[in-house]
């Protein structure tokens, strides 16, 4: 029978790079409205990540009323399993990142899924809100990153932590932490969910539960663009490694079409004037061109030090 989940924990990571106070004042703000039924409580921390501390993040949090915490030792791995540390006492963590905004009923979607369906996780939608006068061949943020498009219910394909539900229950039986080999790189939620999932746990979906993205300037640019698609391409070797879902001659034959095709809508975006087509074809080649260079680079130093 679906179990209520009295307690809940919304982590925020941060580098102290973003302004958060807008974020913070709309987590207390929802928090309270799911508080008003009586049968909930939520608290909201501000996980400080930066170098040496940030004091615009402590400000935003001590105007919230928040806790701020710090996590000294730098890391994607680091922070998430600070959160997960800190969450411990409560029946759920939700985790939303510093560049995001939710929607109106954004947590009240989220932990009715996850009532609703006993779900183990709930993830949400995360969109990109540009700036006005954004360039056209962004195509309204699409470029930056692709929506989920299915319907609520269980989850299809890999789960994220931007924008996700966790009930702490499934992390106390697994004993799962977040990898810290992802911690300069990213990619350490692809794999934790998915490991979760190898040890039964249920995905769900939610597509009431949107956050806005407002991605930083440089993100805006063409170099921003492909710089970003390379760093994903060289990310997705040791994703995959862990992961291991697909065979090497597989997953080399996907990364060749993927290539093939950068090149066609290079090649046709040119012809036909279509900026959008271009930039697709170039961020598919940087991210095969990425992963190819992390291919190679990895191989060269397991047969250097005689590791499999």
């Amino acid at each position: 029978m679906p179990s209520t989940l009295k307690s809940i924990l919304i982590a925020v990571p941060t580098t102290g790079a973003r302004s958060v106070r807008p974020l913070l004042h709309e987590l207390v703000q929802q928090a309270r409205a799911l508080e008003s039924d009586g049968t909930h409580t939520v608290s909201v921390v501000l996980l400080d990540n930066s170098t040496t501390g940030s004091a615009s993040a402590r400000a935003a949090a001590d105007a919230c009323g928040i806790e701020c915490m710090r996590v000294a030792r730098k890391g994607f791995a680091q922070v998430r399993n600070a959160a997960l540390d800190t969450a411990r006492t409560y029946a759920a963590l939700v985790f939303i990142d510093d560049d995001e905004q939710p929607v109106p009923g954004w947590l009240h979607a989220l932990v009715a899924t996850a009532e609703a369906d006993d779900a183990d996780v709930v993830i949400g939608p995360v969109a990109v809100r540009l700036p006005p006068g954004a360039p056209r061949w962004l195509d309204e943020g699409r470029l930056i990153r692709e929506v989920r498009t299915q319907q609520d219910g269980p989850l299809q394909g890999f789960g994220q932590s931007g924008n996700t539900l966790v009930r702490m229950s499934v992390v106390h039986r697994t004993q799962l932490r977040f990898d810290s080999a992802f911690d300069e790189t990213g990619g350490e939620d692809a794999v934790f969910f998915n490991e979760l999932v190898r040890q039964g746990a249920r995905l769900f979906f939610t597509r009431a539960a949107m956050v806005w993205e407002t991605p930083d300037p440089e993100r805006l640019t063409p170099t921003g663009v492909v710089r970003r698609a390379y760093r994903a391409g060289r990310t997705s070797v040791v994703v995959e490694a862990a992961i291991e879902d697909l065979s090497a001659p597989r997953r080399a034959v996907r990364r060749a079409g993927k290539g093939a095709r950068g090149l066609c809508r290079v090649l046709s975006g040119t012809v036909t004037a279509r900026p959008v087509s271009c930039m697709r074809g170039l961020q598919d080649i940087a991210f095969v061109g990425g992963w190819a260079l992390a291919l190679v680079t990895s191989a060269g130093r397991r047969a250097v030090t005689g590791r499999q």
